[in-house]
C-alpha cells in the first residue's frame, strides 16, 4: 500500500489542485492520502467536501515541514510512504510507478523522480550533500556572482544528466519516497529542522544505514516550487535557511563545522539583509 503525505500551510488552493490531479491519475490504487493542515488557519471545508477519502490531520500550530509530515507518518500504514508538496501536479500515475520501482529495487531506501517546471522544462531536483565550504559560499551569496565556482557546481550537480536514472546523495523533498523499512530503522524526520534540509538530513541518515538513494529519470511530475513561501519575506526565509544549515552542520560535521556558521552569522545576516532589499519576497 502507498501512503501519501501532504503538509498544507496557507496553500489550500494548491493542495486542492494537487489532490484533484492525484485522484484523476490514481483510480485503482491501494493508497491512503493524508493532508496535514499545519496550523495555517486555512479552511478545510472544500477539501473535506470534494475529497472525503482524504485523512485530514489538524495541527493547532505550525510544526514546520518535518513536524507536519511526522504527524501523518506516525499514522501511515503503507509499505512506501511518499511526501508530496501541495504544489505538485500529477500528469500520470507516478505514485504507482514509483511503488513498482521500490518493489523492484529492494536495496533503495529513498526514491525521487524527475520534477518539471510548469512549462515542462527540467527542474533541478538532485544535489550532492552540502559541505561547509559550499554552504558558506551560498550564505555569502557568491552563488549569484560566481555560479560556477567548483564547490557550488559540485554541490548543485550542474553537470548531472537528468535523462538517466542514477544513485545520488539526495533528491528533492517535494516528491520524496521512503521505504517502510527505512522509517522503521532510522525513525522519523528530524523536526528540529523547521523548514529546509530535513530531507537532506534524512538522506544522510539513510545512506549511513547502508540504504541507497535513487533518482528515477523515467518518472515525473510537475512542480511549481516554493508555493508555501511565496508570501514570506526574504529576510525571514533567509533566517530559516541559516538555522537549518547550522543544525545540519552541527549534526553531520561536528562542533567545529557548526561553529563556522555560528561565528559567520553576523556576516551572513548582513548579506541576507542586502538580498532582502534587492528581492523583498
Amino acid at each position: 500500500m502507498i501512503s501519501t503525505v501532504t503538509v498544507n500551510y496557507k496553500t489550500m488552493d494548491y493542495t486542492l489542485r494537487m489532490l484533484e490531479s492525484l485522484f484523476v491519475h490514481h483510480t485503482n490504487t491501494d493508497m491512503e492520502v493524508f493532508v496535514v493542515e499545519n496550523g495555517s488557519g486555512d479552511s478545510t471545508q472544500e477539501l473535506e467536501r470534494r475529497f472525503p477519502q482524504v485523512r485530514l490531520i489538524q495541527s493547532e500550530q505550525n510544526l514546520g515541514f518535518a513536524g507536519g509530515c511526522n504527524l501523518a507518518l506516525k499514522e501511515a500504514k503503507g509499505d512506501v510512504l511518499i511526501l508530496v508538496n501541495p504544489d505538485i501536479l500529477f500528469e500520470d500515475n507516478a505514485l504507482e510507478q514509483i511503488e513498482a520501482k521500490m518493489l523492484t529495487h529492494v536495496e533503495v531506501g529513498i526514491g525521487g523522480i524527475s520534477l518539471k517546471n510548469l512549462d515542462g522544462s527540467q527542474q533541478a531536483c538532485v544535489w550532492a550533500f552540502p559541505k561547509p565550504c559550499d554552504q558558506i559560499l551560498l550564505l555569502l551569496k557568491l552563488n549569484h556572482i560566481f555560479p560556477n565556482l567548483p564547490p557550488l557546481k559540485n554541490w548543485l550537480m550542474k553537470d548531472f544528466d537528468y535523462t538517466q536514472s542514477a544513485d545520488v546523495d539526495q533528491v528533492m523533498g517535494a516528491f520524496f519516497c521512503i521505504r517502510r523499512e527505512v522509517l522503521e530503522e532510522i525513525g522519523f524526520l528530524d523536526d528540529g529542522f523547521f523548514i529546509w534540509y530535513e530531507e537532506v538530513d534524512y538522506c544522510v541518515r539513510a545512506k549511513n544505514a547502508n540504504w541507497r538513494v535513487r533518482y528515477f529519470s523515467d518518472l515525473h511530475a510537475k512542480h511549481k516550487k516554493g508555493a508555501s513561501f511565496d508570501q514570506v519575506a526574504t529576510i525571514k526565509k533567509q533566517a530559516m535557511l541559516r538555522r537549518s544549515i547550522r543544525r545540519f552542520m552541527f549534526k553531520h560535521y561536528g562542533f567545529i563545522g557548526g561553529m563556522l556558521f555560528v561565528l559567520g552569522e553576523p556576516i551572513f545576516w548582513v548579506m541576507s539583509v542586502l538580498t532582502s532589499i534587492i528581492k523583498p519576497r
